[in-house]
């Protein structure tokens, strides 16, 4: 059942149990290739949330989504911006003790932009150790779907990633109006037996690359497969998923 926190008076807190669940949704402000908006993943990754909490039996209150995060890796791209990895940790770790004082306990950070991935691990860290009776949680959206994508994509390996075919096909079923047309010149993500840049590569090891290295639009992947009908199957695959994890695992 999800609940907004910010539509909520602060007298309704005081009904909040143990076994209730905060989310905070960590996204992004920064260039998505030249046809998605610089929000993509702050609007996909509250869809999600917002839709995984709707089907929860638990209650999920929904905070205001955390919309800028490290973005420094795509700075070459105008519109981009971007936090200090210790300021976004900071930032996390201020809001999650927060929360804990209304007298929830468990918290789910719902990353929607990969290059959060490490600060937020370091704030759930952090966190951990100085509050025994929490339970902090990184999420990422796209780890629940692994197997289901490798069943679906039509691209081969280098073709999902930032706003290659999976990125696109969800914001053609969540926010078809901001998905543009120009895709001239994109190709397949080329990578090594190491590091790949697909979303869904088997990495032995993890590196920094500014994205005017991979791709001179900015983009991991080809989007020309992406369609509503795949985004919608998506969606509704990754959501239940992650409904199940918030009414299992607590």
């Amino acid at each position: 059942m999800k609940k907004y926190w910010d539509k909520r008076k602060s007298a309704e807190f005081q009904a909040v149990s143990e076994k209730d669940i905060a989310v905070i949704v960590v996204g992004s402000c920064e260039q998505h290739a030249k046809h998605l908006p610089t929000g993509t993943d702050n609007f996909l990754g509250w869809k999600i949330a917002e839709t995984a909490a709707g089907i929860s039996r638990k209650n999920v209150y929904l905070l205001p989504i955390v919309s800028y995060g490290f973005s420094a890796h795509h700075m070459d791209f105008p519109g981009t911006i971007t936090l200090k990895q210790k300021t976004l940790v900071h930032l996390l770790e201020d809001i999650a003790e927060s929360v804990l004082k209304t007298g929830i306990r468990n918290l789910v950070f719902l990353i929607s932009h990969g290059g959060n991935s490490a600060a937020v691990q370091t704030a759930v860290n952090d966190l951990g150790e100085r509050n025994d009776s929490g339970c902090f949680v990184m999420l990422r959206y796209w780890d629940f779907m692994r197997e289901f994508m490798e069943k679906i994509r039509d691209t081969e390996l280098g073709g999902i990633g930032h706003a290659g075919e999976m990125e696109t096909s969800l914001m053609k079923a969540v926010c078809p109006d901001l998905v543009g047309k120009d895709t001239e010149g994109y190709q397949l993500a080329r990578g090594n037996e190491w590091n790949h840049p697909d979303m869904f590569a088997a990495n032995k090891v993890t590196v920094y690359k500014n994205f005017k290295e991979i791709s001179p639009w900015g983009n991991v992947g080809v989007p020309d497969t992406a369609s509503k009908e795949k985004g919608e199957k998506i969606l509704n695959y990754v959501t239940k998923e992650i409904a199940r994890f918030f009414d299992e695992y607590f």
